[in-house]
């Protein structure tokens, strides 16, 4: 299995767009044995490699790979941050609370604000109680103070809490 995993991770790097479409499909049907493979991959300096990386494990919908999205939200390349959004918003509202601290993080990152605003908004789209408490921030994605962008973050991650705290009190719903 292991020769088997470290020959589709090579193909990742294929000329080959057949073959590199092969290696990722059944690195994405493996699951666990390939996700930290395919982790380890967003830092790789090929960016054919890391598009075909993050391509799997958006695909994958694995919840230990949050962070690694959040990350790509600052990479240099438009594509690998839609590809980044895609796999949060796949993973749905457990992707909420690391996007909104990577917007206070980096408030001046337009990366992060743009694709920030997809996955908040995909993510809000069919919930009334988060789109109330992303609402504001989507609202000031576009506003020239960072500042203001980090607070409204911050903010909406408070209120996060309160509503979880609420709805996690005993005889409410």
């Amino acid at each position: 299995m292991d020769q088997r995993l470290a020959d589709l991770i090579e193909a990742l790097g294929s000329d080959d767009g057949l073959k590199r479409k092969r290696a990722w499909e059944t690195l994405t049907l493996l699951g666990e044995p390939a996700v930290l493979r395919l982790r380890a991959l967003l830092s790789s300096g090929n960016k054919r490699i890391r598009w075909e990386a993050a391509r799997g494990l958006a695909a994958m919908v694995d919840p230990g790979s949050v962070e690694a999205f959040v990350e790509l939200l600052g990479d240099e390349h438009s594509e690998m941050r839609w590809l980044a959004g895609t796999g949060l918003v796949s993973l749905g509202p457990r992707s909420l609370v690391p996007v909104l601290m990577s917007l206070i993080q980096h408030p001046d990152s337009l990366g992060h604000q743009q694709v920030a605003r997809r996955v908040l908004r995909g993510l809000s789209a069919d919930n009334d109680v988060l789109k109330e408490i992303v609402g504001p921030v989507i609202g000031t994605l576009d506003h020239p103070d960072p500042a203001v962008i980090a607070s409204k973050a911050a903010v909406a991650l408070s209120e996060l809490e309160k509503t979880l705290q609420k709805r996690l009190t005993p005889g409410r719903y």
